[in-house]
């Protein structure tokens, strides 16, 4: 077993200022810090395995502030020992220098075109000075990192005829990251440093036809993260159907075109929610 999130986080600094600190998900990108069970479609979209290693389960502090204007704008800054659950250049029992941190500036903001239709714009940048890896017993095994810049930009629109209750409409998301990074090929002794960029997005759309039917489609473009090998494509038709409000059944079908893999997935996820479980504004 092991401590997803526990976070401390405050509720009444001045000038609409929120300090957050422990174990939670980075405010990077937009399904990132979403959990697995409350993702659009069955499983986590493939450049986000690649590039962020999953969610964006992070230790640190992160301080955001929702500006002082009319039109809806916040910016987040934060500090960690990494970005992504799964990322295997770092060690969560193994201290470090600052200049191996992780540090994330994200702005964002919301626009109502009218009264059903929504944007909403995110951009991240996530900077980490020097890299290093370890392997799975926590042993450096490579030093001499060098720097590595994430980039993602996020869209989602949504439409939502008032007169048909939120239980009707449309949403379009959108998400492309880009990772420019110094990779050491060598050893310690004899470093060879490549340097490598790489990027990938995914697309999808959901339309809401009734209170229970929410059919969607999925389309994901990848390169590898260190262009060793070719680019992956998938695409995925999806059936999301509400039992009830607490029962939420989905299906999925999945042609993937990986390198060395091509092949169809079928999924079948039924989700059962015990209890309130609410996100805030900006995790919608």
């Amino acid at each position: 077993m092991d401590v997803e999130e526990a976070a401390i986080v405050t509720t009444s600094l001045p000038y609409n200022l929120t300090l957050k600190g422990g174990r939670f998900f980075a405010d990077f990108g937009r399904l990132s810090k979403f959990h697995d069970h409350d993702l659009p479609f069955v499983n986590r979209p493939i450049v986000l395995d690649e590039f962020v290693f999953g969610e964006s389960q992070a230790d640190g502090v992160e301080l955001s502030v929702l500006a002082p204007f009319q039109q809806f704008v916040t910016l987040t800054a934060g500090a960690y020992n990494k970005i992504g659950a799964d990322n295997p250049t770092v060690n969560n029992e193994v201290p470090r220098n600052l200049n191996q941190f992780t540090y994330l500036v994200h702005p964002a903001t919301f626009f109502a075109i009218n009264d059903a239709n929504t944007v909403d714009v995110g951009v991240s940048w996530a900077y980490t000075p020097k890299i290093n890896s370890f392997n799975v017993d926590g042993v450096e095994e490579l030093r001499n990192g060098k720097p590595r810049n994430l980039v993602d930009v996020d869209l989602t629109y949504r439409y939502i005829p008032l007169s048909q209750s939120s239980y009707h409409g449309l949403t379009w998301g959108t998400e492309v990251l880009y990772n420019d990074q110094t990779f050491n090929d060598g050893t310690d002794t004899a470093p060879v440093f490549v340097g490598t960029g790489a990027w990938g997005m995914y697309s999808y759309v959901e339309a809401k036809l009734t209170r229970v039917v929410y059919p969607g489609f999925l389309f994901q473009y990848t390169q590898a993260i260190q262009r060793k090998v070719g680019n992956t494509q998938s695409y995925s038709p999806f059936l999301t159907m509400w039992a009830s409000e607490f029962q939420r059944i989905r299906l999925e079908y999945a042609y993937l075109d990986a390198p060395g893999n091509h092949e169809n997935q079928f999924f079948l996820q039924w989700t059962v929610i015990l209890g309130s479980h609410v996100h805030g504004f900006r995790e919608r």
